[in-house]
């Protein structure tokens, strides 16, 4: 089994790609999934009382704006 001395945190950290690199040299039948270029802009900010997101508006097809006015964060709920 895979060691670690890092604890776990919530969160962005670049010592995910350490774990990942590590995980695929133990294991190198795994293929962790590699980043794709979507062209979107979106962020999301936790913080202890919540989460913030924001997003761009523009929905592209290929080279072509789709839509200038695309909302891309849809509510759910109150809390979710």
């Amino acid at each position: 089994m895979l060691q670690t001395e890092l604890e776990p945190r919530g969160g962005f950290s670049f010592e995910n790609c350490q774990r990942n690199a590590a995980l695929e040299r133990a294991l190198p039948e795994l293929r962790a999934p590699h980043a794709r270029k979507t062209g979107t802009t979106i962020a999301g900010l936790v913080f202890r009382d919540g989460v913030i997101l924001g997003a761009d508006t523009r929905a592209t097809n290929d080279s072509v704006v789709a839509d200038k006015n695309c909302e891309k964060i849809h509510f759910i709920a109150p809390k979710i």
